[in-house]
């Protein structure tokens, strides 16, 4: 098997905080970028806004994935995909 890029190197991390901090309107860019259905892009958008509930009260963000989503771990390697890519 021949790989036309080889792979240099493989790094592991573990990024304190990353859901909790991963922007929404970065995410939906890079989202739009691959995905051309407005409709499941709104979706999203509002899994995002749902916010949290703590101690009885809704707590709303402007960042994060809710802790929990079923989403919420593809959204992040989505993310990270992206933002990796745009490192190299």
């Amino acid at each position: 098997m021949t790989q036309a890029n080889p792979v240099n190197y493989v790094v592991d991390l573990d990024i304190k905080g990353y859901f909790d901090n991963i922007s929404h309107e970065w995410l939906i860019k890079f989202l739009e970028h691959r995905i051309n259905d407005r409709v499941y892009i709104r979706y999203i958008k509002r899994f995002l806004k749902s916010g949290i509930l703590e101690q009885g009260k809704l707590l709303k963000s402007d960042k994060g994935t809710p802790q929990g989503g079923i989403i919420s771990p593809v959204l992040g390697n989505i993310y990270l995909h992206f933002v990796a890519r745009r490192m190299v």
